[in-house]
């Protein structure tokens, strides 16, 4: 063994040694012992902890353990094996489960030359995919616009998952500003942002947060730190369009969100973004007790509208012809073959008007609707689809709109009616789910989205009442207003428990 080779393995024995004495104080009861064991070195420090984590047989410490010597979260496979080997190992057995834990955890492994800290009392927050991403649509706008406030209120600890590993770590300067400077961000060239230097970070009797639907791989580990690692689980509820509306999405999104729900079932708090999104996770925990679980405390915390101002630079367009408009993503769901539908009958009748359409969507989603626009165009239909619209445009088509049509079949919330609302734009929606949660405070016809007849009838009457459009339009400008400061104070509530409070169960 060369002299470098010696600098390497002394390296990361140091490595090992400082994750072992960041679990030390939860593991062992002698401070004195822990600082004598890490001079002895990795070996005879890892004995001692496995003995003892062995003798005392705790879910928390056995997976804070395993995490701290592996370097990346187990996932549940691993630390059931893990948990029962311990078990029936004897005592002098219990450092070898930890070696060969890590050999079979060695795929998980980024580099063995890591540090990692672990959190105790804290708030870390998932927000991997804001972090690492410039998408600013749906999800990823809850999550800046949250993130913007918690950060100056509570500064809770933002994280990402490291490439390669399946690990926490904190953000690096520009991931920080990508979450919570999205505005200022969005304008410089595209740095990656990643911290120079990487640290783990593993929560331990805390709180993790999870205000983003994680990706496939990274549901495993979460689904076991939800069940074993003692700490609480929160996430923000959107909704199960995947598996309630799955023949309304790509095969590969119903599979995601199945893996996503092995996490729910083991957290401890759901916050849906409507009445309709708790129930539908009130559903799935309606089925937990076949597995003998209770399932996650649901509450709703309803998204919040902002209208953006309609200025002087958003000016009227030269075309007199009255703007039908309907804005989102182009799939199956949101029921834009029932609005062509309709604006063909409305047209054959005689009336003038245009038809716009905004919004993006992939391939499997779109192919249909783009050949009935294509038909539509080429009998002369005043019909247009409008894909990657900047603000400038969006806001064009708002300030020019007479009515907004929005017949979705299942939505989490439905953001685009309620910012029409928050426009004062008229807006027809449909009768059913979160739609008629934010139909009831007004400045809305709502239909039913299979009856074909009633969303023509509502449009025909929006195109030739003048005094109804008016009508729903001071309905519209009177609804509640509603921040984003609102939200995120509420869900902040909601989805963190206060020290108060985790004194209460503890009592309990």
């Amino acid at each position: 063994m060369n002299a470098a080779d010696l600098a390497g393995r002394d390296a990361r024995r140091a490595f090992v040694v400082q994750r072992l004495e960041q679990i030390a104080p939860f593991v062992l009861d002698d401070p004195e012992q822990t600082a004598d064991l890490a001079l002895r070195g990795p070996g005879p420090f890892l004995d001692e902890i496995a003995r003892t984590v062995q003798r005392r047989d705790a879910d928390d410490l056995t997976w804070l353990s395993l995490t701290a010597f592996l370097g990346v979260y187990p996932v549940p496979h691993l630390f059931s094996w893990f948990k029962r080997s311990l078990q029936l190992a004897k005592p002098h057995e219990a450092m070898r489960v930890f070696l060969v834990a890590g050999t079979r955890a060695s795929t998980g492994y980024h580099d063995l030359s890591t540090t990692l800290s672990v959190v105790t009392g804290a708030v870390v927050v998932d927000v991997d995919f804001c972090a690492r991403n410039s998408h600013a649509t749906g999800i990823q706008r809850v999550v800046r616009q949250t993130m913007k406030r918690w950060h100056r209120d509570h500064d809770p600890i933002l994280t990402a998952w490291e490439h390669g590993s399946m690990a926490l770590r904190r953000l690096g300067e520009g991931e920080l500003e990508r979450v919570i400077d999205f505005e200022t961000s969005s304008t410089r060239e595209w740095d990656p942002g990643r911290p120079e230097s990487v640290d783990f970070i593993v929560p331990f009797r805390s709180t993790l947060v999870l205000p983003e639907v994680p990706v496939m791989g990274i549901c495993a580990p979460l689904a076991a730190l939800a069940e074993f690692s003692g700490n609480t689980v929160s996430l923000i509820g959107y909704d199960a369009i995947p598996v309630v509306s799955a023949d309304t999405v790509p095969p590969q999104e119903s599979l995601r969100f199945v893996n996503y729900l092995t996490v729910v079932k083991h957290s401890s708090r759901v916050a849906g973004i409507s009445e309709a999104a708790t129930q539908e996770f009130a559903g799935f925990n309606a089925a937990l007790p076949a597995q003998g679980l209770e399932g996650p405390e649901l509450s709703t915390v309803s998204l919040p509208v902002e209208a953006p101002p309609l200025d002087g630079e958003h000016l009227e367009e030269e075309d007199d012809l009255p703007l039908v408009l309907s804005v989102g993503s182009h799939e199956p769901r949101k029921n834009h073959l029932a609005i062509l539908f309709a604006a063909e009958v409305l047209w054959r009748e005689g009336k003038r008007f245009r038809l716009r359409f905004i919004g993006g969507g992939n391939p499997w989603a779109t192919q249909v609707f783009d050949v009935r626009i294509r038909e539509a165009q080429r009998r002369g239909r005043t019909v247009e689809v409008v894909r990657g619209a900047g603000d400038d445009v969006l806001l064009s088509s708002y300030r020019n709109a007479r009515f907004f049509v929005f017949p979705s079949t299942h939505e989490g919330y439905g953001l685009p009616v309620a910012e029409a609302l928050a426009l004062g734009i008229p807006a027809i929606t449909s009768d059913r789910g979160s739609l008629a949660e934010i139909a009831a405070d007004g400045g809305c016809i709502t239909v039913d989205p299979y009856d074909d007849d009633q969303l023509t009838a509502a449009m025909r009457e929006l195109l030739d009442s003048d005094e109804r459009v008016a009508e729903l339009t001071a309905e519209a400008h009177a609804r509640p207003k509603r921040t984003w400061n609102d939200y995120s104070a509420e869900l902040w509530a909601a989805l963190v428990p206060s020290a108060s409070s985790e004194q209460e169960e503890n009592d309990a």
